[in-house]
């Protein structure tokens, strides 16, 4: 690059092939590195020369221009030998260009964009960050071997499946809560009574709701009773049903007028269609899991839904080369921040997979009631600094420590073919030995 408007840049349909040419022929067998910064609709290209130097970027339009960039590579890659190009995981944007690289035989590694990130002052003494730039730290990443290798691998049927499932279950998943929350103040506001008397979240509330829409007709309905034995399979008791339909009559809550009923009416419908499409995503997954036999050993304790998010986030377990691997992956690793005398706390890095990360989350919340996980976590939530004796200030750090635990224990399985034992969860520690805790040197 010149020092002067280093940055600027050249359409890719204007770079002369000829130059580029004659450029490559000087560094035969150098394998240079590409840097690409993928946006909506443009990607910026620079390449990184063997002896440090750099081309100016160039602009390919996104997609339209993809097959122009390739050709360019292409031309590179045979004359200067193994060229490897840099993309960040970032979204989407960047499946068409990686899947036309694979195709075209080009190697493609990927670059973490929090290194990207925090190498931008010392790339060239300044904290500023813009597009060039960001091409230029990935290629000079990707030639000091910091990337990993990511060529573009279409998914089985089965992969497509789950994937799509699993899509559909977060979409509607959330699409549930968002509608729940809106419910739970309508009800706080007309019917404040009913979320003591039944949960919101049951199919007999969101059925009373979205048939009647207020309290004041769901009292002057006379068949009320029986239509509440009907949608809760006799599973509500007589005495409940009498107290609904009398808090429906003496409620303390706001009369809402037509517009508001309506309103309430059409929330409980959407909350009810939400929660049946999960219910209906959960039991497909169930079944395409089980017509794998491959899968079985880890359906059995990990459940449906948790294997299938963990499958079509972070892929395989087996895929990995350590349990440590695997847990980077969701975000499980530990940081800690020390420095002299000051001995900071250790946290999860959360730079993973959310959706891995939260549905083990929630195994691990299921795991608690195990009787060989109960007992250690009974003390594990007790020990520490804490002027009450009766203290459990250490609950989300003791589940957030079992989750990293069982998803040790669930590449091991996979890996090794064992069955899951929940026992050697935490092997070669008495439960009922009190945890030793490092002292901390005084302050």
């Amino acid at each position: 690059m010149s020092t002067r408007r280093t940055y600027r840049r050249t359409a890719v349909k204007k770079v002369n092939s000829d130059l580029l040419l004659a450029l490559s022929q000087k560094y035969p067998n150098s394998c240079p590195r590409v840097g690409l910064d993928i946006g909506k609709r443009e990607i910026v290209v620079v390449i990184r020369w063997p002896d440090e130097s750099f081309e100016s970027p160039w602009s390919v339009e996104n997609p339209g221009e993809i097959s122009k960039l390739v050709d360019l590579l292409v031309m590179v890659h045979e004359t200067c030998g193994d060229l490897c190009v840099g993309m960040e995981s970032t979204g989407t944007y960047g499946e068409a260009v990686r899947r036309a690289l694979t195709v075209a035989g080009l190697t493609v590694h990927r670059i973490s964009g929090k290194a990207a990130s925090d190498y931008k002052e010392i790339f060239d003494g300044v904290p500023s960050q813009h597009d060039g730039k960001d091409a230029a730290i990935i290629a000079e990443l990707a030639a000091y071997g910091k990337g990993t290798p990511w060529p573009y691998q279409a998914p089985t049927e089965q992969e497509q499946k789950i994937a799509h499932q699993t899509s559909r279950l977060e979409a509607f998943s959330r699409q549930a809560q968002c509608w729940g929350g809106r419910l739970e103040a309508l009800t706080a506001k007309h019917w404040p009574e009913l979320s003591g008397l039944l949960s919101l979240t049951t199919w007999t509330a969101l059925r009373l709701l979205s048939e009647y829409g207020s309290p004041q007709e769901v009292a002057a309905d006379p068949d009320v009773r029986e239509k509440l034995r009907t949608w809760s399979r006799n599973r509500l008791t007589k005495e409940r049903i009498s107290d609904l339909i009398d808090s429906a009559k003496c409620t303390e809550g706001v009369p809402p007028n037509a517009e508001e009923a309506e309103w309430y009416k059409e929330v409980a419908e959407q909350v009810y269609d939400a929660r049946r499409e999960v219910e209906q995503c959960e039991k497909r997954l169930e079944a395409i899991l089980h017509d794998d036999a491959d899968m079985a050993s880890m359906l059995s304790f990990l459940g449906a839904t948790t294997l299938a998010m963990v499958l079509s986030t972070v892929g395989d377990p087996k895929n990995y080369d350590s349990s440590g691997a695997f847990l980077k992956a969701m975000g499980l690793n530990l940081k800690e921040l020390s420095s002299g005398q000051r001995q900071g706390q250790r946290a999860i890095t959360k730079r993973g997979s959310r959706l891995a990360r939260k549905y083990l989350f929630y195994w691990a919340l299921r795991m608690v009631n195990d009787p060989a996980i109960a007992t250690w976590y009974t003390r594990f939530k007790k020990v520490g600094n804490s002027k009450s004796p009766n203290s459990e200030h250490r609950k989300m750090k003791g589940i957030n420590a079992l989750t990293r635990k069982l998803a040790r224990a669930l590449w091991y399985t996979r890996v090794h073919d064992v069955e899951f034992d929940p026992e050697k969860v935490f092997p070669g520690r008495p439960l009922d030995k009190p945890r030793r805790r490092r002292r901390r040197p005084p302050q």
